[in-house]
């Protein structure tokens, strides 16, 4: 299956990326908690759901051969605890473009839903993209 992309220049403020959904496997969390150095507790360390949020806005976003993505910041509001082998479904627009120079910024807002359409987690994050 494809992923439908928009590059950088298409993007406006209110572009709403397509949802994505990810299955938060025992795998995919071990390769996690090995990257932070950390030692799971059974949940989804909520900074690997907004790992998965970040993962799907770059995974829509057609960028350059050799284009970094740098996270440069968040805010994020946690609401529940998520299980290992849950279920997301991560909803993501863009706030705001900024382009100064050679270095383009996104500001982007999210929320993240449980099978259930319960809200687990909500923020905004900041994502830089030299050129």
């Amino acid at each position: 299956m494809s992923v439908k992309t928009i590059s950088y220049e298409e993007l406006i403020p209110g572009y709403e990326f397509p949802p994505a959904i990810y299955e938060l496997s025992a795998s995919l969390v071990s390769k996690y908690l090995e990257a932070v150095d950390s030692a799971g507790d059974g949940f989804i360390p909520p900074l690997a759901i907004t790992a998965c949020v970040i993962a799907a806005m770059t995974g829509s976003l057609s960028l350059p051969s050799g284009t970094i993505v740098i996270h440069a910041s968040q805010e994020l509001e946690f609401f529940k605890l998520v299980p290992i082998g849950a279920t997301i479904e991560c909803h993501i627009g863009v706030a705001q473009k900024i382009t100064r120079g050679k270095m383009s910024m996104l500001v982007l807002e999210f929320e993240v839903l449980d099978k259930g359409k319960e809200k687990v987690q909500s923020g905004r994050a900041t994502i830089a993209l030299p050129t």
